[in-house]
């Protein structure tokens, strides 16, 4: 029997998944999340190191913008956003860009030429444009991929007209001079090897003034919604999971490794399709195992973080730096990465992330990605200096959270105990093709069971933090209208409510 009921339970504690508890609760469902115990930073000695860097995503008319405004969270989010003098530069052979308000003009002039520039700038600016014509699908009424007849058909004419327009403008602007740098630049910004147009646009626009820079990283974000959640009354714990009962089509119970079992009138997972079609073994529906085989792994999140004095930083150097190493190489590996530098603490020091996808044609194994993590951390640190030639002579430790590897110290500057849940599994990034989704969908949120919804980067990989916090208020949409509540249901909240 189970120990517990609750409305929903959310299997995963990702940004997608965080976001979708966070919201249903605040309506009015008692929301368990069912996660992994991940954390987003880890800790060794002195220094707390991030482990999967993020910006927030700041623009009008942004996914994010309506997550905030419904939680009451605008105002803490602003508090959590850096304001340095350079936004962010882009970095390639022959090219260094400083991005931010009233700075592209200038640049771009300064690197290529006036006529040149201008020309490059025209091409930048009409980015806006298009854009913004994703606005009503992040960020209206409507669930994105759409869900239902109506809504995807409503979804679906939004779609299409971006679909051929930003392919139009994408066939104009990905030989022009500078411009070609674009697809690398968005995939180092969304980390993921293959962005469609849509996503490049949305990209471009938004480094037009560069991204919004937090405190702590993905940490932050993930800080505030637990604390929205929690506020509210979700609950949120960490727990294994080792069979789903089933009962009428529908899931039931949750048993969790170590006897405990929780009972479930709805749930959302941030999970992949196969994981939960092997949970639920024969009675797993059709339409979920052919689900998973509409995606695929095309790689994963690596993440080395390097603390060094600061002295060890080039002057100026902005808290994000897009590299773009090689032009004429797919943009993931070594060839297109970031750098994401912290604040300086008291003794001096500074955390310089470095944020890149591994390539990969399917899954890999333990060994093998052990292999492919080595030969990118090489490969990248040959990179880096090309970036922060003296980083080297002021090295105090560096690390990756992936890799069963003690932290690399230059002598003479002691050792650093790894904590025990280290090596943490990397996070895959996937590729799929939803119709009518402005190319930018693998997954619907439907699955084919009557009480279980799917969410997560899986659902619009290609959009980074904005896709995640899409689907997150899709998913929590498309949980309530099952469970009859209205996003009004408690029209007199006040828990949570300031910022």
């Amino acid at each position: 029997m189970p120990s517990n009921t609750y409305d929903l339970v959310v299997l995963g504690d990702d940004l997608a998944a965080l976001v979708c508890a966070t919201l249903c609760v605040r309506r009015g469902m008692r929301t368990l999340v069912l996660g992994d115990d991940r954390p987003a930073r880890y800790t060794l000695g002195p220094h707390k190191l991030p482990i999967d860097p993020a910006s927030w995503p700041s623009l009008p008319g942004s996914a994010g913008e309506r997550v905030l405004k419904e939680l009451h969270a605008e105002l803490a989010m602003r508090r959590k956003l850096r304001e340095p003098k350079i936004a962010a530069q882009i970095v390639a052979p022959d090219l260094r860009i400083d991005v931010g308000p009233d700075r592209l003009a200038g640049e771009l002039a300064r690197e290529v030429g006036q006529d040149a520039g201008a020309a490059w700038l025209a091409r930048w600016e009409r980015t806006n444009e298009l854009a913004r014509q994703l606005d009503p699908l992040l960020a209206s009424e409507h669930a994105f991929p759409g869900v239902g007849f109506f809504e995807r058909r409503e979804v679906a004419k939004v779609a299409d007209l971006v679909t051929e327009q930003t392919a139009a403008w994408w066939a104009d602007a990905r030989d022009a001079k500078g411009s070609s740098l674009w697809r690398h630049l968005a995939a180092i910004a969304l980390r993921h090897p293959a962005p469609p147009p849509a996503a490049i646009a949305r990209v471009i626009d938004a480094w037009r003034t560069g991204p919004a820079t937090l405190r702590g990283d993905g940490d932050a974000i993930r800080e505030l919604f637990v604390e929205k959640l929690t506020t509210a009354g979700g609950e949120l714990r960490a727990g294994r999971i080792s069979d789903l009962g089933i009962s009428w089509g529908k899931i039931t119970s949750i048993s969790l490794v170590g006897g405990d079992e929780i009972g479930a009138l709805q749930v959302v997972a941030s999970r992949p399709p196969a994981e939960l079609v092997e949970l639920l073994g024969k009675k797993a529906p059709k339409r979920l195992a052919e689900l998973a085989d509409s995606v695929a792994i095309v790689g994963y999140r690596y993440t080395l973080n390097i603390v060094l004095d600061e002295a060890g930083l080039p002057e100026h150097m902005a808290p994000t730096v897009a590299v773009i190493a090689d032009p004429g190489q797919p943009p993931s590996g070594d060839t297109a990465f970031s750098i994401h530098i912290g604040e300086t603490d008291d003794t001096g020091r500074v955390i310089a992330t470095i944020a890149a996808v591994l390539p990969a044609e399917g899954p890999l194994d333990d060994h093998q990605l052990a292999t492919t993590c080595g030969e990118l951390r090489a490969g990248l640190w040959k990179r880096l200096a090309d970036v922060m030639p003296f980083f080297e002579r002021h090295l105090v430790l560096a690390h990756s959270p992936f890799e069963a590897k003690p932290p690399h110290v230059p002598g003479g500057r002691g050792s650093y105990d790894v904590p025990r849940h280290l090596p943490l599994a990397m996070t895959p990034v996937w590729s799929g093709k939803l119709a009518q989704s402005a190319e930018l969908g693998a997954l619907p949120y439907q699955t084919g069971m009557k009480n279980l919804t799917l969410t997560g980067e899986q659902i619009l990989p290609s959009l980074g933090v904005e896709g995640a916090l899409a689907a997150g208020w899709s998913a929590a949409k498309v949980a309530c209208a099952i469970a009859g509540k209205k996003k009004d249901y408690l029209r007199d909240e006040v828990v949570g409510a300031t910022g």
